[in-house]
Formats: structure tokens, C-alpha cells, sequence
């Protein structure tokens, strides 16, 4: 029977069309723990440049303190010379001092901040190196699966294009009606019965059923798993023995 002929190439397509496509979806994870890596690399490097960004704001606010108030210095001791009285000349005096030690205080906050900006710093380029390195590894692997990927693509689409070819030489409803078992039974829509049982449940068929089948002049199905059945003529007839 033709239509039986149609379809078990029709299997054979859908077959291989669902095996590139796992093949496919597999691809990705061949790179997941580089990109995983990747990632984690670069989330690093991320947060050690943003810790050095905000050290290097902190360090240019502190500098500039520190350099205002030197100038507040010198504009104070320069003031000096114009004071008359000894109560303004020992006030300007005190607040002179003041901001000397005000000063050096935030001198010692600035070398604690410059200590912690080199090792930023140092951190940082550390960090750069190892996403660098990864980031090198994860893009040339990248290259490869994107290749795969893309015969994937193609493979599918000249198997879709046949499996359209196939099925449209049957009726539209039997077509609907095979791909409907074939995804409901893991890939496996049509069978030979073989033996008086169906090779796809392995349960036993009826002997009208199996005659029935070995007249081929129409579709059956099996009974329990309901996948397209066809008769299997035994070898030995076959080779006419």
C-alpha cells in the first residue's frame, strides 16, 4: 500500500528531524560551565572596578579638602600681618591651628584611602587579566557552537522542507492525524505487526485485525496504543522460500 510506504519515510523523516534537534538543543551546554565562569569573572571585575571608581572620587574629594583648607591656612596666616589687636591676632592664631590639625587628619583619612586605592588598583588589573582570558576562551568556543548551530539550522530546515514534501502526498487529515501519534508516542507512529502482535505495545492483535492488514487496502490501527500498524511479510516469504 502506498500510503504505508509514505508514511514509514515519513517516520524516517520526523526521526531525524527530532534527533537534530536534540542535538541542537545540546549545543549550548557544551559552553554553559565557560559561561558560567565567564560570567561570574566578569560580575567581579564589575563590582572591584566600581569599588575602584568610588575610591578614586573619594580620593579626588579628600584632595580637595585638604588643598582648601592649606589655601584657608595661607589666607589666615596672611591676614595675620593686618590684625591689630592681640585678642584677634592669638583668635586667628587658634584657628590656624585648628585647621592644621583638621588637616592632618584628613591627611592620614587620605593616605588610608590611597593604601586601599592601590590595592584596588592592583585587584583590578588582576581581575581584567582573568575575565580577558576567559572572555577570550568563552568567545572562540562561542565561534564553534554558533557553526554548529547554524548546520543544525540548515539540517532542519531541508528536513522540514522534505517531511512537507512527504506528507503532502497523503491526505491532509491522515498527515495530522500521524503526526499527532508520533508525538504522543515518543517518535514511533507506524509499526509492523508482527507474529499476530503489535511491534510498537508488543500486545497481541486480533486474527481478523492481523488478516486485515495483510489485504493493505486501508489504515489500521492498533487497538491499545493506537499507532498505525502494517504487515510485515516474514523473511521467509519474502525470499520466496
Amino acid at each position: 500500500m502506498e500510503q504505508i510506504k509514505i508514511l514509514i519515510d515519513l517516520q524516517e523523516i520526523m526521526t531525524r528531524s527530532r534527533t537534530v534537534e536534540t542535538e541542537k538543543r545540546k549545543v549550548p551546554l557544551e559552553v554553559a560551565d565557560l559561561k558560567a565562569l565567564f560570567e561570574e569573572r566578569e560580575a567581579r571585575f564589575l563590582s572591584a572596578q566600581q569599588e575602584f571608581e568610588q575610591l578614586k572620587k573619594d580620593r579626588r574629594e579628600k584632595e580637595r579638602e585638604i588643598e582648601e583648607e592649606r589655601d584657608r591656612v595661607e589666607r589666615a596666616k596672611a591676614k595675620l600681618m593686618s590684625i591689630k589687636t592681640n585678642k584677634e591676632y592669638y583668635a586667628m592664631l587658634k584657628e590656624i591651628e585648628g585647621t592644621k590639625r583638621a588637616n592632618t587628619a584628613r591627611e592620614d583619612e587620605l593616605l588610608a584611602i590611597l593604601a586601599r586605592y592601590e590595592e584596588a588598583e592592583k585587584r583590578l588589573a588582576e581581575f581584567k587579566a582573568e575575565v580577558d582570558e576567559v572572555g577570550g576562551q568563552y568567545r572562540e568556543r562561542m565561534v564553534d557552537v554558533e557553526a554548529k548551530m547554524a548546520s543544525f539550522d540548515k539540517d532542519i530546515a531541508l528536513l522540514t522542507a522534505k517531511k512537507t514534501e512527504v506528507a503532502g502526498r497523503i491526505d491532509a487529515g491522515l498527515a495530522r492525524r500521524f503526526e499527532m501519534i508520533f508525538d504522543r508516542r515518543d517518535g514511533v507512529a507506524i509499526v509492523p505487526a508482527r507474529n499476530q502482535s503489535c511491534t510498537g505495545c508488543h500486545m497481541n492483535i486480533s486474527p481478523q485485525l492481523f488478516n486485515l492488514l495483510q489485504r493493505e487496502d486501508r489504515i489500521h490501527t492498533c487497538p491499545n496504543c493506537n499507532r498505525i500498524l502494517y504487515y510485515e511479510v516474514p523473511e521467509e516469504e519474502s525470499s520466496g522460500e
